[in-house]
C-alpha cells in the first residue's frame, strides 16, 4: 500500500474564525473508504494529483475545487504534517501523509460545491470536535498552540479511537 500525500487548508479570518464544511464524499484510498468521514466538519483539502507541481499547488487546487476560494501558494501558512495509518490485522499500514496549513488571505467566499457542504465559521475556541474525525481535536489544538505538528495517527475504525503521536 503505498502513502498518499494530500493537504488540509483551514480559512482562517480576521477575527481568527475557522471555515469548515461538512464532507459529502468520503475518504478515499486505493479503492478502501473510511466511510465515517462522510459528513463530518473539515477544513478543505485533497490529494495530490500527477499534475500537481508541489503540495503546495495540491492545496491551492483542492481550496479552489472544494469551496470556489482563490489563494495563493505564498500565502499558506504550513503548520505541518502527520503521517495517519491504519490498523490491520495488529500492524501499522501507511495511508496518508497530510500536510496542514492556515491561510489568511483569499480571494471569494467559500461555497457549498459537490465535495463539501455549506462552509461554516467557526470561533477557534468553539471548533465542533464532536461532529470531526476522532484525531482532529489533537491535530487543531496543537496548530492553535502554534506548536509545529509532526506526528503521526493510527486508525482503528470507527468505534475505536484513533492513537497520535507527536514525533
Amino acid at each position: 500500500m503505498s502513502t498518499t500525500k494530500a493537504t488540509v487548508v483551514l480559512l482562517v479570518d480576521t477575527r481568527n474564525f475557522v471555515c469548515l464544511a461538512r464532507k459529502k464524499q468520503a475518504i478515499h484510498h486505493e479503492g478502501e473508504a473510511i466511510s465515517y468521514s462522510l459528513g463530518l466538519w473539515n477544513g478543505y483539502g485533497g490529494k495530490m494529483e500527477v499534475s500537481d507541481e508541489s503540495i503546495e499547488s495540491t492545496a491551492i487546487r483542492e481550496l479552489f475545487d472544494e469551496s470556489g476560494v482563490l489563494g495563493k501558494k505564498e500565502d499558506l501558512v504550513a503548520k505541518g504534517s502527520v503521517l495517519f495509518l491504519l490498523s490491520k490485522e495488529s500492524k501499522e499500514e501507511p495511508f496518508m501523509e497530510v500536510t496542514f496549513y492556515f491561510l489568511h488571505k483569499w480571494v471569494g467566499s467559500p461555497k457549498e460545491t459537490f465535495e463539501m457542504g455549506e462552509p461554516t465559521f467557526f470561533q477557534e475556541d468553539a471548533l465542533p470536535y464532536q461532529g470531526m474525525m476522532p484525531a482532529d481535536k489533537v491535530i487543531f489544538e496543537t496548530m492553535f498552540q502554534g506548536k509545529k505538528l509532526e506526528g503521526e495517527v493510527v486508525l482503528f475504525g470507527k468505534e475505536t479511537a484513533p492513537t497520535f503521536r507527536l514525533v
